[in-house]
């Protein structure tokens, strides 16, 4: 059952329209990546503190997001960089760069329509790979990354076995793969029986 939060939908709804906009003045649709797509697709199971919006279109997006209330970022104790609305308590960081090293394959972006606006997100196995990466890049293994991939994947409807096994593969440098994102699935769900 999704349970968002409501600052979560209306940032999500503010962020969709501005996202909508940068698109109608001809700009790359933005797409909503870490914590808060994975508050997406756990229906609000896991909470983020942020929205991160990979854009190829950053000063469109950028001038969206000031049109729809948010702020530049400039309030004491926070990083000087994305925004902020003065009414949620979550920030928005812009990520440039090309999404998820490049192998994100965009045929497989899902579009989230809120009201007459729409934003876009990666695929549920492009979000459960980045954080079994991120799992694995730590010099100690960070086990909420683990776990974030697991309830990913138990909550995740018809995925694509074959391309989440290429894309573990891949953002773990080969130490990883489906059969362990299984595992750590299991322990989960036997965890909380």
């Amino acid at each position: 059952m999704m349970a968002y939060r409501p600052e979560f939908l209306e940032g999500l709804a503010l962020i969709a329209k501005a996202a909508t906009a940068a698109v109608k003045s001809g700009g790359t649709p933005p797409i909503l990546v870490g914590g808060a797509a994975v508050e997406f697709f756990t229906g609000g199971a896991i909470t983020s503190g942020d929205f991160d919006l990979w854009t190829a279109s950053e000063n469109l997006l950028r001038r969206n997001l000031l049109i729809v209330g948010f702020k530049d970022e400039d309030r004491r104790g926070h990083l000087a960089r994305g925004f902020y609305h003065p009414d949620l308590d979550m920030g928005v960081e812009l990520v440039s760069g090309t999404l998820f090293d490049g192998r994100c394959d965009r045929s497989r972006l899902v579009m989230a329509t809120i009201g007459d606006a729409a934003i876009h997100l990666p695929p549920v196995e492009d979000l459960i790979a980045d954080r079994m990466g991120q799992y694995n890049s730590a010099p100690r293994k960070v086990p909420a990354m683990r776990e974030q991939a697991a309830i990913l994947y138990l909550l995740a409807d018809d995925l694509d076995e074959a391309y989440l096994e290429r894309r573990i593969r891949e953002d773990t440098a080969g130490d990883f793969g489906l059969s362990d994102l299984k595992e750590a699935a299991h322990e989960l769900s036997h965890d909380h029986d």
